[in-house]
């Protein structure tokens, strides 16, 4: 039986760190530490993807004073 496998936008790490306006070296140093969940497409760094709902889930934990 094969899988099926819902569309899901994944971002490179120079996307992320655009979109963030910080350096790909943060957005590294977040996923080493376990904060930002990554998609291993590969053994290297540049094989790396972070999903978009990981990326906004991550955007909303750090987002304060919003009206409820």
């Amino acid at each position: 039986m094969a899988a099926v496998v819902e569309s899901v936008r994944l971002y490179t790490v120079a996307t992320v760190a655009q979109r963030l306006e910080v350096g790909v070296d943060w957005v590294y140093e977040r996923i080493a530490s376990g904060v930002l969940p990554v998609v291993e497409l590969g053994d290297t760094r540049r094989n790396q993807r972070i999903r978009a709902d990981h990326l906004q889930e991550f955007i909303n934990s750090r987002t304060f004073g919003q009206a409820k």
